[in-house]
């Protein structure tokens, strides 16, 4: 419970700060290839730190190694609101923010999956990886609407405060958190060099077939599919003429569908033909993202926002839960970490959709990534049979 509440508010102040720092910069900069490498930027450090993280969270005690990073992030809000209270902040600032935040997530976000096992029975597994993304997603729907909000009326200055609030009330949850006697620590993990330890996991990953395949197809969406949080403020100011708050409704939809499709899938349990549901969610998800980049209808693109939504986090939850049920506990943590390299991937999408954006438009941009997204998933099909049959 008390790690499902830091997750609600963890996730309330990401969803609030993606929305500000989005529309600080294209406000600052009214370029797109600018507001995919802020988005970038946010995930950038994973693809380096990640691997490491995972190392530490199978070596060092968990808990407070996710501390220790939370107070990192904490920190770096005071500089960022002083700098937006005296209205000295530039675009550098924005920028230097997201990066020394990132590296923190880095460590933060797959200590916090490895928890998951701990913490909780095995047979209840699935059910707790729907449930945090319920958490997740609940605020994926409330922040973005509520950072719009903020940003319209109150400016960075109070969005950013609220934000820094949130993190307080993390940091609280995680000191009170009791993570079972169980937990590596320092004493119980044999003297091996970091490299060692890294190399150790890979070679599992790499020796276990549906581990690396489940690995590699997670990268799709990330890479193609998920491109489209860089082009949002795009869509909402230049497409269709709304301020903030009609960006903070385009996300709060997404989060609605995501938050929709957790419960679903929490309520049903275990199921069986995991292996085509993720071909399936991966598909629909380049599809809706093509008629979303070419919807002028509001409405309509409020309701594919939400199946853009529900169609990702099921490709997420039946991913993730696949891995942690499959991987050793000696191994979670350098696992979940290459796992998430995804995360570090995503600059890749978003500066590659913001450059083409700059010159033919965000829905030219946001229609070739979906595009590029279903294609890839079909290849895979035809690539994997192994995880085609997974049930």
């Amino acid at each position: 419970m008390l790690l499902w509440s830091g997750i609600l508010s963890t996730s309330a102040g990401v969803w609030m700060e993606q929305v500000a720092l989005g529309w600080l910069v294209y406000e600052k900069t009214d370029s797109p290839l600018m507001l995919g490498a802020i988005t970038g930027m946010r995930a950038f450090p994973f693809l380096f730190i990640g691997p490491f993280a995972g190392v530490i969270a199978d070596r060092f005690d968990r808990k407070r190694v996710m501390l220790i990073s939370q107070y990192w992030i904490l920190a770096m809000y005071i500089p960022l609101v002083a700098l937006l209270i005296t209205g000295r902040d530039e675009t550098w600032h924005l920028f230097a923010f997201t990066i020394s935040t990132s590296i923190a997530w880095s460590f933060n976000q797959p200590i916090r999956q490895t928890l998951i096992p701990q913490l909780v029975p095995r047979e209840d597994l699935l059910n707790a990886i729907a449930l945090q993304s319920v958490a997740f997603n609940a605020t994926r729907t409330l922040g973005p609407a509520l950072g719009g909000y903020l940003m319209a009326t109150v400016g960075g200055v109070g969005t950013f405060a609220l934000v820094s609030m949130a993190w307080v009330g993390v940091i609280i949850t995680t000191h009170m958190l009791h993570v079972p006697d169980h937990a590596p620590t320092e004493a119980s993990v044999p003297p091996r060099s970091f490299l060692g330890d890294l190399a150790d996991g890979l070679r599992y990953i790499r020796s276990n077939p549906l581990v690396f395949n489940i690995l590699l197809i997670s990268l799709i969406p990330m890479i193609f599919g998920m491109s489209y949080f860089a082009l949002m403020p795009i869509f909402a100011r230049d497409v269709f003429g709304m301020d903030a708050r009609g960006l903070g409704e385009l996300l709060a939809m997404n989060g609605l569908g995501a938050v929709l499709c957790s419960l679903a899938v929490a309520s049903f349990g275990d199921y069986r033909n995991k292996g085509r549901l993720v071909f399936g969610s991966g598909a629909a998800l380049g599809i809706a993202l093509v008629c979303f980049a070419l919807s002028t209808n509001y409405l309509l693109s409020l309701a594919l926002m939400g199946i853009i939504g529900a169609v990702s986090m099921s490709y997420f939850i039946i991913t993730n839960t696949t891995v942690q049920l499959i991987t050793p506990p000696a191994y979670m943590g350098r696992v979940m970490s290459i796992y998430m390299l995804d995360r570090g991937l995503m600059p890749l999408g978003s500066f590659s959709v913001g450059f083409i954006a700059q010159w033919t438009g965000a829905p030219i941009a946001l229609a070739l990534s979906g595009a590029a997204c279903a294609l890839c998933v079909l290849g895979a099909w035809f690539a994997m049979p192994r995880l085609r049959t997974l049930d």
